[in-house]
């Protein structure tokens, strides 16, 4: 893998927090692309801004000894600006200058894996990049 193999975790004010147990649903790239149509003969012209990145990660808590003490690591991240690694043992994704880009948790949401007999609690956080992000700097 190019960006590592190991389970995602993120990072704030130098502390780490593994995201065992999960399941990465990456978008690395979301491109920023403006549009302009010319009103004289309807030609398009497109002004590439950036990337963006977002990821959803759903951890599977039921997985874990004590659920509750993981969810209680996790949660109070909600609305946080934190680093992120997709892996953790790759690189944090970087901004468009080269450093660690910033992301923020925007969303903690419970879910169940009904897939099973009985229901398994999940929980899905989402990060989403505040600035540009460079995905080649993150590569291994």
């Amino acid at each position: 893998m190019i960006f590592g193999t190991g389970s995602a975790k993120f990072s704030r004010s130098g502390s780490d927090v593994l995201l065992q147990n999960s399941i990465l649903e990456p978008n690395y790239i979301t491109r920023n692309v403006i549009t302009t149509t010319s009103i004289h003969d309807h030609y398009n012209t497109y002004n590439f801004l950036g990337d963006y990145s977002d990821f959803n990660v759903k951890i599977n808590l039921w997985q874990y000894d004590d659920a509750t003490i993981k969810y209680n690591e996790i949660y109070p991240y909600l609305y946080s600006y934190v680093y992120f690694w997709p892996h953790e043992d790759g690189n944090a994704i970087t901004g468009s200058d080269g450093n660690p880009a910033l992301f923020f948790i925007d969303k903690i949401s419970h879910e169940y894996n009904t897939s099973i007999d009985v229901d398994k609690d999940i929980i899905k956080i989402h990060f989403k990049s505040v600035g540009y992000t460079n995905i080649t700097g993150s590569l291994i």
